[in-house]
């Protein structure tokens, strides 16, 4: 059982994981402003997955090899072990910019910005983390993608992964982490994400057999890549 919130990337995470190693889950989508579920389950927020075993899993980066391990019979890829404990730091020191950039996206999602209560405590959740709320924050998202683009080295990113497919040559749990924390950067209005990062996107969705686009409302957007 995943509870969850489609806006939310850590239940993307789980998702993701989940489809690509063929665990179907019962998913239970819950309101933005539901804190109930998650404190029941001893946890102060969602997503919150309870495994066959009881066991809960929030779907933080760092316990996703451990949960990969309990769902998958197959060793993960030999790079991998090499290769996870550089891409964390890596994705660490992006974090705060990934969230500023997100934020204003986020709305896209109608469990945010259908109900005007939800809408407005968002809002106020945006201006207590940030010092300004999602439209300010939309204003600056050209500075702040350049930021995260130079940062994260994307394009030399974008091209290796054009080449290799997946991050290590082989799916990994790279490349789910890489496509729940960052496909959304396509939805950022007028900013210019590398085609290669957003066919690669596509490509470990379509790998899982899942839809990024889960969640969000059809006529509010366009997808860039086809």
């Amino acid at each position: 059982m995943l509870y969850f919130r489609y806006a939310d990337s850590a239940g993307l995470r789980l998702r993701l994981l989940s489809a690509w190693r063929g665990l179907t889950l019962r998913l239970e989508p819950r309101p933005l402003r539901d804190l109930t579920t998650a404190f029941d389950l001893g946890f102060a927020d969602l997503p919150v997955l309870v495994d066959a075993n009881d066991r809960c899993w929030t779907g933080d980066v760092e316990s996703l090899p451990e949960l990969d391990a309990r769902i998958n019979t197959a060793p993960p890829p030999p790079a991998l072990a090499a290769e996870w404990p550089a891409f964390v730091a890596w994705r660490a020191e992006l974090e705060p910019l990934r969230q500023r950039l997100l934020a204003p996206i986020l709305p896209l999602y109608p469990e945010i910005s259908a109900d005007p209560e939800d809408f407005d405590w968002y809002r106020q959740e945006c201006e207590r983390r940030f010092g300004q709320g999602p439209e300010a924050l939309a204003n600056d998202r050209y500075g702040a993608y350049q930021q995260l683009e130079r940062l994260g080295r994307l394009r030399q990113l974008s091209r290796i992964l054009a080449q290799r497919k997946f991050y290590l040559g082989d799916a990994s749990l790279i490349d789910i982490v890489l496509t729940a924390d960052f496909h959304a950067l396509r939805f950022l209005d007028g900013v210019t994400v590398p085609i290669d990062l957003l066919y690669y996107f596509q490509r470990v969705a379509s790998l899982c057999g899942l839809s990024l686009d889960s969640g969000l409302e059809a006529d509010r957007y366009t997808h860039q890549a086809t």
